[in-house]
């Protein structure tokens, strides 16, 4: 009906999750459809080569058989990597409501708690804005296999035992930078800005001074008190301006993709 429109005058906030929402409606609507239905066609004409066959000598099926076979075989070969796909997408979706959860309970003590902040070509989990500082936390859901811990020694994380690199260091790093970068832009003002790497479900053994300096490695969970105990470095009076343009930058980010 003409002259109807949303009452809605900005687009909401981002959910926690919702990038890993995206990537598993991508592959559902798109990359797993499309193998199936060309798996099926393939499938479908050979059993018409074959009834034909039955009815009409002149026709010979084989060929287009070979190639429904291997059309079919290469199908479910990429169904079985796209569900492999949704399962590790699902995992890590889950694995950012949880610490959401946590997270969101901050609310109750003045700070400010966005999710999912989308940059280009990747996205930033969750940003905790406070007068303790302002933290940018990036969330890894990791299967445990048989350790049950988790350790950074300064140059590589140790999951369960086995040695994983630092390139979710770095990864945490550069997203606190990019914010930092981002925040100075919008505000005119250089607040700092924290990387906090965190493991739901698995022990973290405590950081050594050094390290805690450079970047936080953590259970979700521990999250709340670490913030707690740092000192006040922003006046409230920032937090809210860095707040303000920080949720501004997610609302035109979901304008311009919408």
């Amino acid at each position: 009906m003409k002259g109807k429109y949303s009452p809605l005058k900005e687009k909401p906030l981002r959910v926690p999750g919702q990038s890993a929402d995206e990537a598993i409606e991508y592959l559902l609507a798109e990359e797993q459809t499309a193998y199936f239905v060309y798996g099926c066609t393939f499938f479908v004409i050979a059993i018409l080569e074959w009834i034909r066959l039955l009815t009409v000598a002149t026709f010979h099926p084989i060929p287009i058989s070979i190639v429904a076979g291997s059309a079919v075989a290469y199908s479910v070969f990429r169904l079985r990597q796209i569900r492999g796909k949704i399962r590790k997408f699902k995992m890590g979706r889950d694995g950012e409501r949880t610490v959401a959860e946590i997270l969101d309970k901050l609310r109750e003590h003045g700070y400010a708690v966005l999710h999912d902040i989308v940059g280009d070509g990747f996205n930033v989990d969750h940003v905790v804005l406070s007068y303790h500082g302002i933290f940018t936390i990036e969330t890894k859901t990791v299967s445990k296999r048989d350790g049950t811990k988790i350790d950074f020694d300064g140059d590589n994380i140790v999951i369960g035992g086995r040695v994983s690199g630092n390139d979710a260091i770095i990864q945490s790093e550069a997203e606190a930078k990019w914010l930092c970068n981002l925040l100075t832009a919008t505000t005119g003002k250089r607040l700092p800005v924290k990387p906090v790497l965190v493991f739901p479900g698995w022990f973290v053994e405590p950081m050594p001074k050094a390290i805690k300096e450079r970047v936080w490695v953590l259970n979700p969970k521990s999250v709340p008190s670490f913030i707690k105990n740092e000192p006040v470095q922003i006046v409230d009076a920032d937090v809210h301006l860095a707040t303000f343009h920080l949720s501004r930058y997610v609302r035109i980010r979901g304008q311009e993709s919408a």
